[in-house]
């Protein structure tokens, strides 16, 4: 707006300087007259193009915001359709790894499942293995105390021989 005013101001300093140059600064016959109906038909047509320039620059601005909000829409609209690009790739990927990892798990569940009932079965043999040496031990126990037994009559009988 001071751009206007300054302009403004300026037009009308312009008017006192058509009025002096008319040749009636002297105060002749009806040179206030015509100096006051010049300077209001002038003012009036400068403040008509004073409202038509700032309107014109108001429109301006305005289109240039309309402009300026139009470009923000559209990348406001890129942006959006980007997040739901990116929204939806995600997803995918998401999708992806728990696919990956749900047969991933199933795949060492099964492994861990077989593992487990190997080591059972290898438990068991080994168990029967120790059960079954448990008995040989014992069966060799007895018949070491037998043994013994049998010694120690044999000894006795080759004691009571030489007496």
């Amino acid at each position: 707006m001071s751009q206007y005013g300054a302009s403004n101001m300026g037009s009308i300093s312009g008017t006192k300087k058509f009025g002096a140059s008319t040749g009636f600064v002297d105060g002749g016959m009806g040179s206030t007259h015509f100096n006051q109906t010049h300077t209001s038909v002038v003012g009036s047509q400068q403040t008509t193009a004073n409202l038509k320039g700032k309107l014109s620059a108001l429109q301006e601005m305005i289109n240039q915001l309309n402009e300026e909000l139009n470009f923000h829409k559209k990348e406001v609209s890129i942006l959006k359709s980007e997040k739901e690009t990116l929204e939806s790739v995600l997803t995918v990927k998401t999708q992806d790894v728990r696919k990956t990892l749900t047969n991933e798990l199933f795949r060492v569940e099964e492994g861990m499942k077989r593992h487990y009932a190997h080591q059972k079965a290898e438990n068991s043999r080994l168990q029967q293995q120790v059960t079954t040496l448990k008995g040989e031990k014992t069966a060799l126990e007895q018949q070491m105390l037998s043994l013994q037994r049998r010694i120690a009559e044999l000894e006795d009988q080759i004691g009571n021989d030489e007496d």
